[in-house]
């Protein structure tokens, strides 16, 4: 009987076409790719990009990325409102920290890192202020209060002194008069937790540079000139600023 012979046909495949493709970008376009998703409100999108950035390129200045994380971490930290995410809120915001200040290390007059530093110190003196009223068995006392607000304070004049037109490129709501306002608010729980009326003028002088949404603009007043219009006009713009992050 005769054979029959079958055809064989060998495909020959290169390594490169079996296996995955897989393509990385270079440090600016993962840092430049997380803003873009940090724009979008994708803040786990955009800690993941950054951290590629870091791991996944060879760049010798990394204070970007860090910057990037320290934000990213920060407004992930507030979305999650209440008590029983306190927890969580507090982890992240520990991140948050720790990549501005390796950031600050390498770039100590850059305005985003000065900002963040000054929103997430004053985060740290509000929620201690929120426990000495709140919470009997937790050991809070006025100088740690005191110290955390300096140092939120501190770190901002080198914003104000370096950067007297800040604006964040990736939220319009944070520029110089919402960190001004946040001032206001230190100098107020200052002078309350010391009892020292020394910060009062210091409190006047803050409302009165705010430009954006000042309360000579939409109150009677032609300007703040005592503690009572000072406390009229925190309340009066505080909703508006406080919608911000």
């Amino acid at each position: 009987m005769m054979k029959k012979l079958l055809p064989i046909f060998f495909l020959f495949f290169s390594c490169e076409s079996l296996g995955e493709q897989t393509e990385y970008l270079d440090y600016e376009s993962y840092v430049q790719e997380a803003w873009s998703a940090f724009s979008l409100s994708d803040y786990e999108t955009s800690i993941n990009l950054f951290n590629l950035a870091i791991n996944q390129t060879n760049s010798s200045n990394f204070s970007d990325a860090y910057t990037g994380l320290g934000w990213a971490f920060m407004y992930k930290s507030n979305n999650l409102p209440g008590n029983f995410n306190q927890a969580e809120r507090e982890n992240l915001r520990e991140n948050s920290s720790s990549y501005f200040e390796d950031a600050y290390d390498i770039d100590p007059t850059s305005g985003d890192i000065l900002a963040g530093l000054t929103f997430l110190y004053n985060y740290d003196a509000e929620y201690q202020i929120y426990l000495y009223f709140n919470d009997n068995n937790y050991n809070v006392n006025n100088n740690n209060i005191s110290n955390l607000l300096n140092k939120s304070l501190n770190i901002s004049n080198s914003l104000i002194q370096d950067h007297n037109n800040y604006n964040f490129l990736y939220d319009d709501c944070i520029d110089l008069d919402n960190i001004r306002f946040l001032r206001s608010k230190m100098y107020l729980n200052l002078m309350n937790f010391n009892n020292n009326n020394s910060y009062l003028d210091l409190l006047i002088d803050e409302l009165n540079s705010i430009n954006k949404f000042s309360c000579i603009d939409s109150t009677e007043f032609e300007t703040i000139s005592n503690l009572g219009e000072a406390i009229e006009c925190i309340n009066h713009i505080s909703d508006f600023f406080n919608s911000c992050h």
